[in-house]
């Protein structure tokens, strides 16, 4: 058996050992979108004006929708929701042939109204950084609703994003868009996805899918990407100019999908989805090629599924207000059972990297072992690993494809030992 088999297998044991668990969100009500900044912190929006918190990769959920008087009338349901960090956040909601959307700067205290609109239905807001973002809405007189923001979304215009909807009952479904700057996606009722190279500064119709709806929305940075529609999931390896079906297990409307990048040395990419009418996570870790049912809540129904921007993590919400939390995810490959002689940390190899290294330590006895990475202020960003882990020589990969250039540093902790290097990202 060669080393590439062996280090496939060792990786699908270490992703498979990972566990889905229920998180209490302390709310009865529907949820309809989930944000995850990080690993730990995580914003999710509901029916009924719900919106909850957690600060603590859902040990606690707290309501944070201002308690009823927060500026947002009660009864909305709210369709989408992003958030910048614990404290910042922006959201959509619809009531009747209103629709609108609200800023937090204050972790939900209270929540400021930024955008309104008669008649239209705004599905959500994305943001390609922490002062650009866009909010996409069903077309209003024949146009689609795009409206751009410069300042962080305190204030939105729509001047130069003329865009016109392909037909009277043309419209997109909350959660059916994605960003990675200058790229944007949103997904329609009418086979299109419409999408942008600029930044928003032009829009256009990309392609049509194999199916009418497209009610999700997901993209890496290396051209590929996954719609989900009514019956199968629709992939696209050129950024969305072509697509093809891939069959996908359960019956229902594909709510949300989500996927985790591997090392480079593995040959697919391991995928995450929903059905609305589904209690079930649904899993591949062979790009699509075989499907099997991860998990089962006892709760309700999936609406939506989303890893985090940063780091790893997943979280899945529905109804009766059901959160389902995945622990993050990483690739331990042991190196040698051998007992070392001593606890070590070696520098992470390639250094400078770009995007993904990797990072060798040694522990002499079995016990709980850490490996952190943190920027240069200190601030803890990911936790490569948390657990028990046998006496031997182990490696760790940080893919750092979300996060800007610079130096960063790296911890690990076992025992009563510490030690922490650098390591320089450049893009």
């Amino acid at each position: 058996m060669n080393k590439l088999i062996i280090t496939i297998l060792i990786f699908c044991t270490s992703i498979l050992s990972a566990q889905w668990s229920q998180q209490n969100s302390n709310v009865t009500t529907e949820l309809s979108s989930v944000y995850a900044v990080n690993k730990n912190v995580a914003w999710v929006c509901g029916f009924g004006s719900t919106i909850i918190r957690t600060k603590n990769q859902g040990a606690n959920w707290q309501k944070v929708d201002g308690n009823g008087f927060n500026g947002i009338p009660s009864n909305v349901n709210l369709e989408s929701i992003v958030g910048f960090d614990s404290n910042t956040a922006i959201v959509s909601g619809v009531q009747g042939t209103n629709t609108w959307v609200w800023k937090t700067t204050n972790g939900g205290a209270n929540w400021n109204e930024v955008f309104y609109q008669f008649n239209g239905f705004i599905n959500g807001v994305c943001m390609l950084n922490q002062t650009t973002g866009f909010i996409i809405g069903d077309p209003v007189g024949g146009r689609w609703s795009l409206f751009k923001t410069t300042n962080a979304g305190n204030t939105w215009d729509s001047a130069g994003m003329y865009l016109p909807a392909g037909g009277l009952s043309e419209g997109g479904w909350n959660n059916s868009f994605f960003s990675i700057s200058p790229r944007i996606w949103f997904g329609t009722n009418n086979s299109r996805i419409y999408y942008s190279t600029n930044d928003g500064a032009n829009w256009s119709i990309q392609s049509t899918t194999p199916e009418i709806n497209s009610f999700a929305l997901w993209f890496s940075e290396n051209l590929y990407g996954l719609s989900g529609g009514t019956t199968n999931l629709m992939e696209t390896s050129n950024n969305g100019l072509n697509w093809v079906s891939m069959p996908a297990a359960g019956t229902g409307n594909i709510g949300g999908v989500t996927t985790l990048n591997l090392p480079v040395d593995f040959p697919s990419v391991v995928i995450w989805y929903v059905r609305i009418s589904s209690s079930s996570i649904y899993s591949s870790f062979n790009g699509g090629a075989n499907w099997m049912t991860e998990y089962t809540n006892p709760v309700g129904n999936y609406r939506h599924i989303s890893n985090a921007a940063l780091g790893s993590g997943i979280w899945a919400v529905g109804t009766n207000g059901c959160i389902s939390y995945r622990q993050p995810i990483v690739s331990i490959i042991p190196i040698s059972t051998v007992n070392p002689e001593r606890y070590s940390l070696s520098q992470n190899y390639p250094n400078p990297f770009n995007p993904t290294t990797t990072i060798k330590f040694a522990i002499p006895k079995a016990g709980y072992v850490s490996v952190s990475v943190f920027d240069v202020s200190g601030r803890e960003l990911e936790m490569l690993v948390n657990e028990e882990l046998q006496a031997g020589t182990f490696e760790v990969k940080w893919n750092a494809a979300t996060y800007s250039s610079g130096v960063y540093l790296y911890k690990l902790t076992a025992g009563n030992y510490t030690e922490t290097k650098r390591m320089t990202l450049v893009k």
